[in-house]
Protein backbone atom coordinates (compact mmCIF):
# COMPACT_ATOMS: atom_id res chain seq x y z
CA UNK A 1 0.00 0.00 0.00
CA UNK A 2 2.44 2.24 0.46
CA UNK A 3 4.90 1.56 -2.83
CA UNK A 4 1.56 2.18 -4.46
CA UNK A 5 0.82 5.87 -2.30
CA UNK A 6 4.30 6.81 -2.83
CA UNK A 7 3.60 6.10 -7.17
CA UNK A 8 0.56 7.71 -6.57
CA UNK A 9 1.88 11.08 -4.77
CA UNK A 10 4.89 10.73 -7.62
CA UNK A 11 2.05 10.85 -10.72
CA UNK A 12 0.27 13.71 -8.70
CA UNK A 13 4.03 15.28 -8.50
CA UNK A 14 4.79 14.55 -11.84
CA UNK A 15 1.21 16.05 -13.06
CA UNK A 16 0.96 19.09 -11.40
CA UNK A 17 4.60 20.01 -12.59
CA UNK A 18 3.61 18.67 -15.97
CA UNK A 19 0.83 21.08 -15.86
CA UNK A 20 2.98 23.93 -14.05
CA UNK A 21 5.21 23.58 -17.08
CA UNK A 22 2.37 23.36 -19.25
CA UNK A 23 0.99 26.87 -17.86
CA UNK A 24 4.40 28.57 -18.06
CA UNK A 25 4.76 27.76 -21.92
CA UNK A 26 1.25 29.12 -22.90
CA UNK A 27 2.55 32.41 -20.89
CA UNK A 28 5.50 32.68 -22.91
CA UNK A 29 3.67 31.57 -26.13
CA UNK A 30 0.76 34.44 -25.22
CA UNK A 31 4.01 36.57 -24.27
CA UNK A 32 5.62 36.01 -27.77
CA UNK A 33 2.29 36.36 -29.67
CA UNK A 34 1.99 39.59 -28.00
CA UNK A 35 5.47 40.63 -28.90
CA UNK A 36 4.89 39.54 -32.62
CA UNK A 37 1.50 41.53 -32.79
CA UNK A 38 3.50 44.69 -31.59
CA UNK A 39 5.47 44.15 -34.26
CA UNK A 40 3.44 43.42 -36.37
CA UNK A 41 1.52 47.09 -35.54
CA UNK A 42 4.91 48.51 -36.05
CA UNK A 43 5.67 47.35 -38.63
CA UNK A 44 2.19 48.19 -40.12
CA UNK A 45 1.82 51.80 -38.94
CA UNK A 46 5.76 52.60 -39.80
CA UNK A 47 4.23 51.40 -43.68
CA UNK A 48 1.32 53.47 -43.68
CA UNK A 49 3.17 56.51 -42.48
CA UNK A 50 5.85 55.50 -45.17
CA UNK A 51 2.84 55.57 -47.59
CA UNK A 52 1.13 58.76 -46.72
CA UNK A 53 4.87 60.45 -46.70
CA UNK A 54 5.55 59.19 -50.37
CA UNK A 55 1.99 60.26 -51.35
CA UNK A 56 2.48 64.15 -49.63
CA UNK A 57 5.91 64.37 -51.14
CA UNK A 58 4.90 63.37 -54.58
CA UNK A 59 1.29 65.58 -54.25
CA UNK A 60 3.29 68.79 -52.43
CA UNK A 61 6.81 68.90 -51.56
CA UNK A 62 8.41 67.06 -55.09
CA UNK A 63 7.11 70.04 -56.85
CA UNK A 64 9.86 71.89 -54.51
CA UNK A 65 12.09 69.25 -55.12
CA UNK A 66 11.83 69.36 -59.14
CA UNK A 67 11.98 73.45 -59.90
CA UNK A 68 14.54 74.14 -56.92
CA UNK A 69 17.58 75.74 -58.82
CA UNK A 70 19.68 73.39 -56.44
CA UNK A 71 18.42 69.82 -57.70
CA UNK A 72 21.70 68.23 -59.30
CA UNK A 73 19.26 66.50 -61.84
CA UNK A 74 17.95 69.82 -63.49
CA UNK A 75 21.61 70.93 -63.92
CA UNK A 76 22.40 67.64 -65.22
CA UNK A 77 19.35 68.44 -67.96
CA UNK A 78 20.63 71.86 -68.40
CA UNK A 79 24.05 70.36 -70.17
CA UNK A 80 21.56 68.12 -72.46
CA UNK A 81 18.64 70.29 -73.04
CA UNK A 82 18.25 73.79 -74.42
CA UNK A 83 16.14 75.72 -71.84
CA UNK A 84 13.02 75.99 -73.34
CA UNK A 85 10.56 79.11 -74.15
CA UNK A 86 8.32 81.01 -72.21
CA UNK A 87 5.57 82.26 -74.34
CA UNK A 88 2.38 84.57 -74.20
CA UNK A 89 -1.42 83.47 -74.35
CA UNK A 90 -1.18 85.64 -78.16
CA UNK A 91 2.44 83.56 -79.04
CA UNK A 92 4.79 86.25 -78.14
CA UNK A 93 8.36 85.20 -76.75
CA UNK A 94 8.25 86.35 -73.08
CA UNK A 95 11.72 84.24 -72.55
CA UNK A 96 13.75 82.57 -74.43
CA UNK A 97 17.62 81.16 -75.04
CA UNK A 98 19.75 82.21 -77.68
CA UNK A 99 23.46 81.38 -78.24
CA UNK A 100 26.24 84.25 -78.44
CA UNK A 101 29.62 83.45 -79.29
CA UNK A 102 29.17 79.80 -78.25
CA UNK A 103 27.47 80.74 -75.02
CA UNK A 104 23.91 80.53 -74.15
CA UNK A 105 22.18 83.86 -72.69
CA UNK A 106 18.54 83.75 -71.52
CA UNK A 107 17.09 86.85 -73.60
CA UNK A 108 13.88 88.70 -72.78
CA UNK A 109 12.46 90.68 -75.68
CA UNK A 110 9.99 92.33 -73.40
CA UNK A 111 12.63 93.73 -70.59
CA UNK A 112 11.21 95.32 -67.58
CA UNK A 113 7.38 94.27 -68.93
CA UNK A 114 7.21 90.95 -67.25
CA UNK A 115 9.99 91.24 -64.39
CA UNK A 116 8.24 90.02 -61.92
CA UNK A 117 5.46 87.26 -63.35
CA UNK A 118 8.33 85.73 -65.49
CA UNK A 119 11.07 86.03 -63.46
CA UNK A 120 15.11 85.84 -64.08
CA UNK A 121 17.22 82.90 -64.32
CA UNK A 122 20.40 83.83 -63.37
CA UNK A 123 21.62 83.97 -59.77
CA UNK A 124 18.83 81.57 -58.71
CA UNK A 125 15.70 81.62 -60.41
CA UNK A 126 12.47 83.73 -59.22
CA UNK A 127 8.95 83.85 -61.37
CA UNK A 128 7.63 81.22 -64.10
CA UNK A 129 11.58 80.80 -64.81
CA UNK A 130 11.73 79.01 -61.26
CA UNK A 131 7.98 77.75 -60.96
CA UNK A 132 8.40 75.99 -64.59
CA UNK A 133 12.04 75.25 -63.90
CA UNK A 134 11.55 71.57 -64.92
CA UNK A 135 9.51 71.66 -67.65
CA UNK A 136 11.82 74.32 -69.70
CA UNK A 137 14.46 72.04 -69.13
CA UNK A 138 12.42 68.53 -70.28
CA UNK A 139 12.26 67.61 -73.65
CA UNK A 140 9.83 65.95 -74.91
CA UNK A 141 10.84 66.17 -78.60
CA UNK A 142 10.94 63.12 -81.34
CA UNK A 143 12.74 60.85 -80.44
CA UNK A 144 14.36 60.53 -83.83
CA UNK A 145 14.79 63.96 -83.09
CA UNK A 146 16.57 64.32 -79.77
CA UNK A 147 18.76 60.85 -80.87
CA UNK A 148 19.97 62.76 -84.42
CA UNK A 149 21.13 65.90 -81.96
CA UNK A 150 23.10 63.58 -79.69
CA UNK A 151 24.93 62.20 -82.71
CA UNK A 152 25.77 65.68 -83.90
CA UNK A 153 26.99 66.51 -79.97
CA UNK A 154 23.99 69.09 -79.93
CA UNK A 155 21.65 69.75 -77.17
CA UNK A 156 17.71 68.57 -77.83
CA UNK A 157 15.83 71.43 -77.60
CA UNK A 158 13.14 71.81 -74.41
CA UNK A 159 9.52 71.87 -74.11
CA UNK A 160 8.04 75.48 -74.27
CA UNK A 161 5.81 77.15 -71.67
CA UNK A 162 2.14 78.26 -72.92
CA UNK A 163 1.20 81.19 -70.43
CA UNK A 164 -2.16 82.65 -69.91
CA UNK A 165 -0.30 86.17 -70.03
CA UNK A 166 -1.95 88.98 -72.80
CA UNK A 167 0.97 90.65 -74.01
CA UNK A 168 -1.61 93.47 -74.71
CA UNK A 169 -3.20 93.76 -71.25
CA UNK A 170 0.38 93.52 -69.83
CA UNK A 171 1.77 96.43 -71.87
CA UNK A 172 -1.73 98.49 -71.11
CA UNK A 173 -1.07 98.01 -66.72
CA UNK A 174 2.97 98.69 -67.19
CA UNK A 175 2.43 101.73 -68.92
CA UNK A 176 -0.79 103.46 -67.34
CA UNK A 177 1.34 102.31 -64.04
CA UNK A 178 3.96 104.51 -65.13
CA UNK A 179 6.48 105.07 -62.70
CA UNK A 180 4.77 104.44 -59.44
CA UNK A 181 5.67 101.99 -57.30
CA UNK A 182 3.02 99.65 -57.08
CA UNK A 183 0.51 96.58 -58.68
CA UNK A 184 -2.00 95.46 -61.55
CA UNK A 185 -3.00 92.22 -61.48
CA UNK A 186 -5.91 91.24 -64.14
CA UNK A 187 -8.13 88.08 -64.38
CA UNK A 188 -10.69 86.14 -65.99
CA UNK A 189 -12.92 85.91 -62.66
CA UNK A 190 -14.93 82.59 -64.31
CA UNK A 191 -11.73 80.55 -65.23
CA UNK A 192 -8.94 81.79 -62.73
CA UNK A 193 -6.55 82.81 -65.78
CA UNK A 194 -4.64 85.74 -65.21
CA UNK A 195 -4.13 87.77 -68.40
CA UNK A 196 -1.49 90.91 -66.41
CA UNK A 197 0.83 91.02 -63.02
CA UNK A 198 2.78 94.16 -63.43
CA UNK A 199 5.10 95.09 -60.47
CA UNK A 200 6.69 98.15 -60.30
CA UNK A 201 9.90 99.42 -59.59
CA UNK A 202 10.73 96.60 -61.82
CA UNK A 203 14.35 95.13 -63.22
CA UNK A 204 15.83 93.76 -66.39
CA UNK A 205 16.10 90.01 -66.01
CA UNK A 206 18.62 89.91 -68.70
CA UNK A 207 21.08 91.49 -66.75
CA UNK A 208 20.13 90.36 -63.04
CA UNK A 209 24.08 89.19 -62.81
CA UNK A 210 25.62 92.35 -63.25
CA UNK A 211 22.98 94.20 -61.23
CA UNK A 212 22.54 91.99 -58.55
CA UNK A 213 24.61 94.08 -55.82
CA UNK A 214 21.92 96.56 -56.46
CA UNK A 215 18.84 94.27 -56.75
CA UNK A 216 19.30 93.09 -53.51
CA UNK A 217 20.42 96.29 -51.44
CA UNK A 218 17.71 98.84 -53.29
CA UNK A 219 15.37 100.13 -50.63
CA UNK A 220 12.50 100.21 -53.16
CA UNK A 221 12.55 96.19 -53.18
CA UNK A 222 12.90 95.82 -56.29
CA UNK A 223 12.95 92.49 -56.48
CA UNK A 224 9.70 92.27 -54.80
CA UNK A 225 6.52 91.12 -56.65
CA UNK A 226 4.13 93.27 -55.24
CA UNK A 227 1.48 91.78 -56.95
CA UNK A 228 1.32 88.69 -54.88
CA UNK A 229 4.02 89.60 -51.93
CA UNK A 230 3.07 93.18 -51.28
CA UNK A 231 0.58 93.55 -47.90
CA UNK A 232 -1.42 96.56 -47.85
CA UNK A 233 -4.31 98.48 -45.87
CA UNK A 234 -7.77 97.37 -48.31
CA UNK A 235 -8.77 100.71 -47.23
CA UNK A 236 -12.34 101.09 -48.64
CA UNK A 237 -12.51 98.28 -51.19
CA UNK A 238 -13.28 96.51 -47.88
CA UNK A 239 -16.45 97.90 -47.39
CA UNK A 240 -17.82 95.43 -50.16
CA UNK A 241 -16.97 92.93 -47.39
CA UNK A 242 -18.68 95.14 -44.55
CA UNK A 243 -21.90 95.59 -46.82
CA UNK A 244 -22.49 92.19 -47.84
CA UNK A 245 -21.76 91.20 -44.23
CA UNK A 246 -25.09 93.76 -43.13
CA UNK A 247 -27.06 92.78 -45.76
CA UNK A 248 -26.47 89.24 -44.69
CA UNK A 249 -27.24 90.23 -41.10
CA UNK A 250 -30.48 92.57 -41.89
CA UNK A 251 -31.39 90.68 -44.67
CA UNK A 252 -35.46 92.51 -44.91
CA UNK A 253 -33.93 95.99 -43.43
CA UNK A 254 -30.92 97.06 -45.36
CA UNK A 255 -32.78 98.42 -47.97
CA UNK A 256 -34.23 100.70 -44.79
CA UNK A 257 -30.33 102.15 -43.68
CA UNK A 258 -29.92 105.75 -43.28
CA UNK A 259 -27.27 107.70 -41.68
CA UNK A 260 -26.95 111.87 -41.68
CA UNK A 261 -22.94 112.54 -42.82
CA UNK A 262 -21.67 115.56 -41.49
CA UNK A 263 -18.07 114.54 -42.38
CA UNK A 264 -16.79 113.21 -39.09
CA UNK A 265 -18.31 110.74 -36.44
CA UNK A 266 -17.17 109.50 -32.88
CA UNK A 267 -16.69 106.06 -32.11
CA UNK A 268 -15.72 105.28 -29.14
CA UNK A 269 -12.06 107.07 -28.36
CA UNK A 270 -11.85 107.15 -32.03
CA UNK A 271 -12.85 110.76 -34.30
CA UNK A 272 -12.91 109.24 -37.97
CA UNK A 273 -13.14 111.10 -41.30
CA UNK A 274 -14.81 111.11 -44.33
CA UNK A 275 -12.24 111.60 -47.33
CA UNK A 276 -11.10 115.24 -47.44
CA UNK A 277 -13.47 115.60 -44.88
CA UNK A 278 -16.32 115.85 -47.07
CA UNK A 279 -20.16 115.68 -45.65
CA UNK A 280 -22.16 113.56 -47.27
CA UNK A 281 -25.15 114.46 -46.19
CA UNK A 282 -28.01 111.64 -45.40
CA UNK A 283 -27.25 108.35 -47.68
CA UNK A 284 -28.57 104.99 -47.19
CA UNK A 285 -26.80 101.67 -48.12
CA UNK A 286 -26.14 102.01 -51.64
CA UNK A 287 -25.23 105.67 -51.36
CA UNK A 288 -22.47 104.93 -48.70
CA UNK A 289 -21.11 102.29 -51.21
CA UNK A 290 -21.29 104.96 -54.30
CA UNK A 291 -19.86 107.94 -51.96
CA UNK A 292 -17.65 105.98 -49.70
CA UNK A 293 -18.94 107.14 -46.78
CA UNK A 294 -16.44 106.38 -43.90
CA UNK A 295 -18.71 107.52 -41.27
CA UNK A 296 -21.18 105.16 -42.45
CA UNK A 297 -20.03 102.47 -42.11
CA UNK A 298 -18.29 102.90 -38.65
CA UNK A 299 -22.37 103.82 -38.07
CA UNK A 300 -22.99 100.73 -39.61
CA UNK A 301 -20.09 98.55 -37.96
CA UNK A 302 -22.01 99.10 -34.61
CA UNK A 303 -25.04 96.75 -36.12
CA UNK A 304 -22.62 93.74 -37.03
CA UNK A 305 -21.44 90.74 -35.43
CA UNK A 306 -17.96 90.74 -35.28
CA UNK A 307 -17.61 86.92 -35.40
CA UNK A 308 -19.45 86.82 -38.39
CA UNK A 309 -17.91 89.11 -39.97
CA UNK A 310 -14.55 87.55 -39.04
CA UNK A 311 -15.82 84.79 -40.72
CA UNK A 312 -16.59 86.44 -44.00
CA UNK A 313 -13.28 87.56 -44.35
CA UNK A 314 -12.19 83.89 -43.96
CA UNK A 315 -14.58 82.52 -46.80
CA UNK A 316 -12.91 84.92 -48.82
CA UNK A 317 -9.75 84.15 -48.23
CA UNK A 318 -8.24 86.54 -45.12
CA UNK A 319 -5.61 84.78 -43.46
CA UNK A 320 -4.87 82.95 -46.40
CA UNK A 321 -2.02 82.44 -49.07
CA UNK A 322 -3.99 82.35 -52.45
CA UNK A 323 -2.75 79.49 -54.23
CA UNK A 324 -0.84 80.22 -56.71
CA UNK A 325 2.79 78.87 -57.80
CA UNK A 326 4.27 81.98 -57.10
CA UNK A 327 5.86 83.35 -54.32
CA UNK A 328 2.69 84.84 -52.21
CA UNK A 329 2.58 86.51 -48.63
CA UNK A 330 -0.93 85.67 -46.77
CA UNK A 331 -2.96 88.63 -46.12
CA UNK A 332 -3.90 89.21 -42.67
CA UNK A 333 -7.22 89.72 -40.90
CA UNK A 334 -6.98 89.75 -36.43
CA UNK A 335 -10.29 91.29 -35.48
CA UNK A 336 -12.94 88.53 -33.83
CA UNK A 337 -16.06 88.58 -31.53
CA UNK A 338 -13.52 89.76 -28.70
CA UNK A 339 -12.16 92.78 -30.10
CA UNK A 340 -13.51 96.63 -29.17
CA UNK A 341 -15.47 99.31 -30.60
CA UNK A 342 -12.26 100.73 -31.95
CA UNK A 343 -11.03 97.92 -33.54
CA UNK A 344 -14.53 97.38 -35.48
CA UNK A 345 -14.92 100.68 -36.48
CA UNK A 346 -11.08 100.84 -37.88
CA UNK A 347 -11.81 97.31 -39.71
CA UNK A 348 -15.30 98.00 -41.11
CA UNK A 349 -13.44 100.68 -43.51
CA UNK A 350 -10.26 98.70 -43.82
CA UNK A 351 -8.04 100.33 -41.79
CA UNK A 352 -6.34 98.77 -38.43
CA UNK A 353 -4.54 95.73 -38.83
CA UNK A 354 -6.15 94.27 -41.88
CA UNK A 355 -3.68 93.58 -44.60
CA UNK A 356 -4.02 92.31 -48.48
CA UNK A 357 -2.30 92.03 -51.39
CA UNK A 358 -3.43 93.20 -54.84
CA UNK A 359 -3.85 89.47 -56.06
CA UNK A 360 -5.98 88.50 -53.18
CA UNK A 361 -8.71 91.86 -53.78
CA UNK A 362 -8.50 90.65 -57.21
CA UNK A 363 -9.89 87.55 -56.04
CA UNK A 364 -12.61 89.06 -53.65
CA UNK A 365 -13.57 91.16 -56.51
CA UNK A 366 -14.02 87.56 -59.01
CA UNK A 367 -16.21 86.12 -56.64
CA UNK A 368 -18.67 88.91 -57.15
CA UNK A 369 -18.12 88.86 -60.89
CA UNK A 370 -18.29 85.15 -60.95
CA UNK A 371 -22.11 84.64 -58.94
CA UNK A 372 -20.07 83.90 -55.80
CA UNK A 373 -17.56 81.30 -57.36
CA UNK A 374 -14.13 81.60 -56.79
CA UNK A 375 -11.48 79.97 -59.25
CA UNK A 376 -7.93 78.71 -58.77
CA UNK A 377 -5.78 81.29 -60.15
CA UNK A 378 -3.43 80.40 -62.40
CA UNK A 379 -0.34 81.23 -65.61
CA UNK A 380 0.53 78.26 -67.14
CA UNK A 381 -1.78 77.52 -70.12
CA UNK A 382 -0.11 74.29 -70.90
CA UNK A 383 3.29 72.70 -71.59
CA UNK A 384 4.10 71.75 -76.00
CA UNK A 385 7.11 70.41 -76.93
CA UNK A 386 8.96 71.85 -80.07
CA UNK A 387 6.60 69.98 -82.49
CA UNK A 388 3.60 71.75 -81.17
CA UNK A 389 2.41 68.34 -79.54
CA UNK A 390 0.71 68.71 -75.52
CA UNK A 391 3.04 67.38 -72.96
CA UNK A 392 0.03 68.72 -70.07
CA UNK A 393 -2.29 71.56 -69.14
CA UNK A 394 -3.88 73.30 -66.98
CA UNK A 395 -7.85 72.61 -66.15
CA UNK A 396 -9.97 75.21 -64.66
CA UNK A 397 -10.87 74.40 -60.95
CA UNK A 398 -12.86 75.77 -58.20
CA UNK A 399 -11.52 76.69 -55.20
CA UNK A 400 -14.37 77.83 -52.96
CA UNK A 401 -17.82 79.21 -52.84
CA UNK A 402 -17.93 81.50 -50.35
CA UNK A 403 -21.32 83.83 -51.49
CA UNK A 404 -24.18 83.41 -52.99
CA UNK A 405 -25.13 84.60 -56.39
CA UNK A 406 -28.44 86.55 -55.56
CA UNK A 407 -25.61 88.01 -52.90
CA UNK A 408 -23.58 89.04 -56.00
CA UNK A 409 -26.11 90.47 -58.15
CA UNK A 410 -27.58 92.97 -55.26
CA UNK A 411 -23.46 94.06 -55.04
CA UNK A 412 -23.10 94.77 -58.31
CA UNK A 413 -25.82 96.68 -58.92
CA UNK A 414 -24.58 98.85 -55.76
CA UNK A 415 -20.88 99.18 -57.06
CA UNK A 416 -22.51 99.38 -60.65
CA UNK A 417 -23.16 103.31 -59.01
CA UNK A 418 -19.31 103.70 -57.79
CA UNK A 419 -18.70 104.18 -61.65
CA UNK A 420 -21.85 105.71 -62.92
CA UNK A 421 -21.68 108.38 -60.12
CA UNK A 422 -19.49 107.77 -57.09
CA UNK A 423 -16.06 107.45 -56.55
CA UNK A 424 -15.43 105.68 -59.20
CA UNK A 425 -16.12 107.70 -62.47
CA UNK A 426 -12.90 107.57 -64.13
CA UNK A 427 -13.50 103.91 -64.71
CA UNK A 428 -16.28 104.26 -66.53
CA UNK A 429 -17.08 103.62 -70.57
CA UNK A 430 -20.26 103.90 -72.98
CA UNK A 431 -18.68 100.45 -74.30
CA UNK A 432 -18.74 97.91 -71.88
CA UNK A 433 -20.14 97.64 -68.39
CA UNK A 434 -17.66 98.41 -65.48
CA UNK A 435 -18.28 98.26 -61.99
CA UNK A 436 -16.11 98.29 -58.90
CA UNK A 437 -14.95 100.08 -55.90
CA UNK A 438 -12.62 102.96 -55.07
CA UNK A 439 -10.03 103.00 -52.08
CA UNK A 440 -7.72 105.31 -50.07
CA UNK A 441 -5.54 103.12 -46.95
CA UNK A 442 -4.10 105.22 -44.83
CA UNK A 443 -0.75 103.94 -44.00
CA UNK A 444 1.08 106.46 -41.44
CA UNK A 445 0.49 108.60 -39.26
CA UNK A 446 1.00 111.54 -41.04
CA UNK A 447 -2.32 109.70 -42.96
CA UNK A 448 -0.46 109.21 -46.50
CA UNK A 449 -2.84 107.02 -48.50
CA UNK A 450 -2.25 104.07 -50.87
CA UNK A 451 -4.67 104.63 -54.31
CA UNK A 452 -7.14 101.15 -54.87
CA UNK A 453 -9.61 99.93 -57.51
CA UNK A 454 -10.74 97.24 -57.55
CA UNK A 455 -13.41 95.94 -60.51
CA UNK A 456 -14.98 94.29 -63.27
CA UNK A 457 -15.83 95.08 -66.89
CA UNK A 458 -18.14 93.07 -69.09
CA UNK A 459 -19.17 92.82 -72.62
CA UNK A 460 -20.72 90.47 -75.15
CA UNK A 461 -20.11 87.74 -72.58
CA UNK A 462 -16.42 88.48 -71.66
CA UNK A 463 -15.29 89.36 -68.33
CA UNK A 464 -11.95 90.79 -66.98
CA UNK A 465 -11.50 91.64 -63.54
CA UNK A 466 -8.62 94.39 -62.75
CA UNK A 467 -7.38 94.91 -58.76
CA UNK A 468 -4.71 98.22 -58.60
CA UNK A 469 -2.84 99.42 -55.92
CA UNK A 470 -0.40 102.77 -56.14
CA UNK A 471 1.65 103.16 -53.40
CA UNK A 472 1.10 106.44 -52.00
CA UNK A 473 -0.87 107.42 -54.44
CA UNK A 474 -3.75 109.01 -52.18
CA UNK A 475 -6.78 108.79 -53.75
CA UNK A 476 -8.08 105.59 -55.21
CA UNK A 477 -10.79 107.16 -57.66
CA UNK A 478 -8.14 109.69 -59.12
CA UNK A 479 -5.18 107.47 -59.21
CA UNK A 480 -5.94 104.10 -59.57
CA UNK A 481 -9.54 103.82 -61.07
CA UNK A 482 -7.99 105.48 -64.54
CA UNK A 483 -5.38 102.86 -64.56
CA UNK A 484 -7.88 100.34 -64.25
CA UNK A 485 -9.96 102.14 -67.31
CA UNK A 486 -6.79 101.30 -69.56
CA UNK A 487 -6.79 97.99 -68.82
CA UNK A 488 -10.22 97.33 -69.60
CA UNK A 489 -9.96 99.50 -72.90
CA UNK A 490 -7.16 97.03 -74.00
CA UNK A 491 -9.14 94.42 -73.05
CA UNK A 492 -12.24 94.52 -74.42
CA UNK A 493 -11.86 97.48 -77.12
Amino acid sequence: MSILRHKNQKNNIQDKTTERISKIKKKKKKRANRQILQITYIFVVSFLALIAYIAHFVAVDSKNVITNAHNRRLQSMAEKVVRGKIISSDGKVLAQTLTENGSEIRDYPYSRMFAHVVGYNDKGKSGLESVCNFDLLKSDANLMTQITSSLKGEKSIGDNVYTTLNTKVQKAAYYALQGQKGAVVAMDPETGKIYAMVSKPDYRPAYVKENWTELNTSQNSLLLNRATQGLYPPGSTFKVVTALEYMREHKNTYKNFKYHCTGYTTVGTLKIHCYGGEAHGTVNLEQAIEKSCNCAFVHMSEEINKGKLASLAGDLMYNSKVPINLLANSSRFVLDKKSGTNEMAHTSIGQGQTLITPLENAMVMSAIANDGVVMQPYLVENVKNIDGGVIKETKASKLSEPLEASECETLKKMLRKVVTKGTGTRAYSSHYNVYGKTGSAEYNSAKDSHAWFIGCAERGGKKIVVSVLVEGGDSGGRVAAPIADKVFHAFLD
